[in-house]
């Protein structure tokens, strides 16, 4: 369990510094605080715990909105917290619909990816 929950809140921190870094790219975030950075981790990591929930029993959607839940509370928390939106409803609601999207796309990503590699797995085992 240890080894999955290091495993996942190691991709979450590295796909969250990514999000980031493709933010500073664009021009949406200029100059790096580390405060900002560290609450990126800090988000990055609490939704590697939530992930790490698709290694225990139980069931995989519960575990998947669990994780959806925790990130977008978490990064947008961080995003108040930074004064990267407004503390208003408009802002958060706009902003929450898009780190649901940026997650959805990851999962699906995901998803399309242990899909590849089961079809491969069941053609090396139908060789056999």
């Amino acid at each position: 369990m240890l080894r999955n929950l290091i495993i996942t809140v190691s991709l979450s921190v590295g796909i969250g510094s990514f999000i980031y870094l493709l933010n500073g790219v664009f021009g949406a975030t200029v100059g790096a605080d580390p405060a900002e950075i560290i609450s990126v981790w800090i988000a990055s990591a609490l939704i590697g715990v939530a992930s790490a929930l698709h290694h225990t029993q139980m069931a995989s959607t519960l575990a998947m909105v669990i994780q959806l839940g925790t990130g977008i509370i978490a990064f947008t928390t961080i995003a108040v917290f930074n004064g990267w939106i407004a503390l208003n409803t408009t802002d958060i609601i706009f902003y929450a619909g898009v780190i649901f999207v940026i997650m959805l796309i990851i999962f699906v990503v995901f998803y399309l990816l242990s899909v590849f590699d089961s079809r491969t797995i069941n053609e090396k085992l139908n060789k056999k």
